[in-house]
């Protein structure tokens, strides 16, 4: 990744960040949408420069990265923003520092609930969901500590939690991102 642009979310007493995350992931989800290739990946990703798993936090910054500027600025994502510009700040395109000692993966954390594995098994055997849900009794829920945005659905409608993991990663590697700018397999620079 050579190039990058950095997004600073700013909040206001009427427009919390959290709020704020899920306006702006919104909009740069589909922004990633309509570029994505042939095989559903996208050559844009994303990292959060102040995220913390500790205290469930992806901080007020969001980078957008990119092997070429022109690639960056074909997205556009002050068009995507623009609706929400008085509560981002955008900065100009620029290039990645020379020396970068760290890269890491920020991907997707999917947990698989009770009622999500009952609503499945309900439409594979074509039975209730309450008759599922018994199938699943002795089941514990699975549990993250990571920082997540509130999103909705543009095609079925329903609010999930996009949790975003991280992990740190010794080189680069570039096999493309989802349409959420995230990868367990791709990295960003970290600086």
């Amino acid at each position: 990744m050579n190039c990058y642009q950095e997004i600073t979310l700013l909040p206001g007493t009427e427009i919390g960040l959290n709020f704020l995350w899920e306006k702006v992931y919104q909009q740069l989800h589909l922004g990633f949408v309509a570029m994505k290739d042939e095989s559903g990946k996208v050559a844009i990703g994303v990292s959060f420069p102040n995220y913390n798993e500790e205290s469930h936090r992806l901080g007020e910054k969001l980078r957008l990265f990119a092997e070429t500027e022109d690639l960056l600025s074909r997205f556009n994502a002050r068009e995507w923003l623009a609706v929400l510009s008085d509560y981002v700040h955008l900065t100009s395109i620029k290039p990645v520092p020379e020396k970068i000692e760290k890269y890491a993966s920020f991907y997707r954390i999917q947990l698989k609930s009770q009622l999500n594995r009952a609503q499945r098994k309900a439409r594979r055997k074509n039975i209730s969901v309450e008759k599922a849900l018994h199938y699943y009794d002795a089941y514990v829920e699975q549990r993250t500590k990571a920082p997540f945005i509130n999103l909705k659905s543009a095609s079925s409608g329903e609010s999930f939690k996009l949790f975003i993991g991280y992990v740190g990663q010794d080189d680069a590697s570039k096999k493309g991102f989802s349409c959420y700018g995230l990868s367990r397999q791709s990295t960003v620079p970290i600086f």
